[in-house]
């Protein structure tokens, strides 16, 4: 054990501390090594809370707040009488909690939140050290009275806290749940950075509600602006807010800066109106767009004017890392549109998913061109499209080389034969073509048998489930190396004038003609 007397020559000491189930692990401070703050959680399975339940929360916690201040008094070497000076506990001892996946009764909430508000002996209350809270299905089955008393209670908790990260995901949330909330939101002006409000049932009032909160400036008289401009996480996802929901978001988006890092809307039912009011909300943020690395904007219906303003904010994304435009409805003009975009942006992106947007062969070009330039792709996503077979061999061409490339998804396309033998010629008999390759999705499509036990042979389990395949019929009967010669020069015609399209387009978002060093 170390010396109780610190030694100024020691450069650090090296505490090994027997944790709870939230792991201390040591964080290097200074010239010795602190456990970091807690993360504590509700112990046990699903279930639901009453107060003697809670109570026995509170014990378990209390034990890891004991466990982790010994931790702190051994690294400082002080003894257990000694105080711990506050200069090394300055937002106290527990940095996240959770009180996930529970139901809790107003008393269990009550409960809770006494004993987060109550002075500590040597530090302040738990609640206003806290940074990060999870309160993300906490109210399951229980009455809307209830359910409104436990998210007031609880989320009043946290109202003098600087909170960094509120989650109120999975709880039924109408108007007077966002009511119940704005304790973690309308206090947390300077403070909060990540929001996520997913499947709460949202609509277009209660997203309008929380556009006001986060939009609204800060009316302290201070001039610390709003808790928009300060987001750098927001996630809004399968909620039911249709359009309107999308004009409450795009005034969210508004407020954004270029803090922004990750931004999900997706699953809202939008109909094509919003969802144009979306994309051109991401591109009216310019150059504030330029540091989001994680975009998702699944299942909203684009069309081919919503993706031109897409393409203009994905020109701007340089940093973005995942892309998710799955049941998008792009259109082969508009994926044109997009992909020329991220090639000129040139982002280091690992994951793409581009189903469902009613791609066809011509698309599919677009995607390959692209493909062909990008070194950083390691999950390539496009069912539940109209590739066909000759499709899919320009994509697979693309894709053969990389050594990146970890999964693809081609499900449900119109493959046949021909994309078939594309895929295995790709592959390379030892693999040697998609070297870092884990798993192909190719399941409902028109492969013969003999196709389907050629890919088996080539690609081994890798290859997923083939249970819905058609079996029975190949849809590339027919069809002839002319008939894919004459593809490529109509294609080629077409081409030329989608890219001058794409060219004016990006010249007018950048101001200038496009120039894209590849070196």
């Amino acid at each position: 054990r170390p010396s109780r007397k610190i030694d100024k020559r020691v450069d650090s000491y090296n505490v090994r501390v027997l944790s709870t189930r939230a792991r201390i692990r040591a964080a290097a401070v200074g010239h010795m090594e602190l456990p970091q703050r807690l993360t504590l959680f509700p112990p046990g399975p699903r279930e639901s809370v009453d107060e003697d339940r809670a109570n026995e929360f509170i014990q378990c916690w209390n034990d890891e707040i004991s466990q982790y201040d010994e931790a702190l008094r051994s690294a400082l070497g002080l003894s257990p009488a000694d105080p711990i000076p506050e200069r090394h506990r300055p937002l106290g001892p527990v940095g996240k909690i959770s009180f996930s996946d529970k139901s809790y009764s107003a008393g269990a909430a009550a409960t809770i939140a006494s004993w987060l508000t109550r002075d500590r002996a040597e530090t302040s209350p738990i609640a206003s050290g806290v940074e990060i809270v999870d309160l993300s299905d906490v109210i399951a089955s229980r009455p809307e009275d209830e359910a409104l008393q436990v998210l007031q209670i609880l989320c009043d908790a946290f109202k003098s806290a600087n909170l960094v990260e509120v989650n109120l995901s999975d709880n039924a949330l109408g108007s007077k749940g966002i009511s119940a909330c704005r304790s973690v939101l309308t206090g947390q002006v300077e403070s909060l950075q990540r929001l996520s409000l997913c499947n709460n049932g949202l609509s277009a009032a209660s997203m309008e509600e929380v556009a006001d909160i986060l939009t609204a400036d800060a009316d302290d008289g201070s001039d610390s602006g709003c808790a928009g401009e300060n987001l750098t996480q927001i996630h809004f996802f399968n909620n039911m807010s249709g359009n309107g929901g999308c004009h409450a978001f795009a005034r969210i988006l508004s407020r954004c800066s270029d803090a922004l890092r990750d931004v999900r809307f997706s699953g809202t039912r939008a109909g094509r109106d919003g969802s144009q009011v979306v994309a051109s909300a991401l591109a009216a943020m310019e150059d504030r767009a330029r540091n989001i690395v994680r975009l998702d904007l699944a299942d909203n219906t684009f069309g081919i004017e919503g993706a031109r303003n897409l393409a203009k904010v994905l020109r701007q994304t340089t940093n973005l890392t995942y892309l998710n435009l799955a049941e998008c409805m792009c259109e082969d003009e508009g994926i044109g549109l997009i992909c020329h975009s991220l090639w000129a942006a040139d982002a280091p992106i690992a994951e793409i998913n581009l189903s469902g947007n009613e791609i066809s062969k011509s698309g599919a070009r677009s995607i390959a061109e692209y493909m062909e330039e990008n070194s950083t792709i390691k999950i390539f996503c496009a069912e539940e499209n109209e590739l066909t077979s000759l499709g899919v061999k320009r994509l697979v061409t693309a894709l053969a080389g990389s050594d990146q490339l970890e999964e693809i998804r081609l499900a449900c396309n119109e493959i046949g034969s021909i994309g078939a033998a594309a895929i295995v010629e790709a592959h390379g008999p030892d693999g040697e073509g998609m070297p870092g390759l884990k798993s192909i999705h190719l399941d409902r499509n028109y492969f013969s048998e003999g196709s389907v036990e050629a890919l088996r042979a080539a690609l081994g389990d890798r290859l997923g489930a083939m249970e819905d395949n058609d079996k029975d019929e190949d849809i590339d009967d027919g069809l002839s190396d002319d008939d894919e010669d004459e593809e490529d020069e109509d294609e080629d015609d077409v081409g030329h004038v989608a890219d001058a399209d794409v060219d004016a387009l990006t010249a007018q978002v950048a101001g200038a003609t496009l120039e894209h060093d590849l070196t």
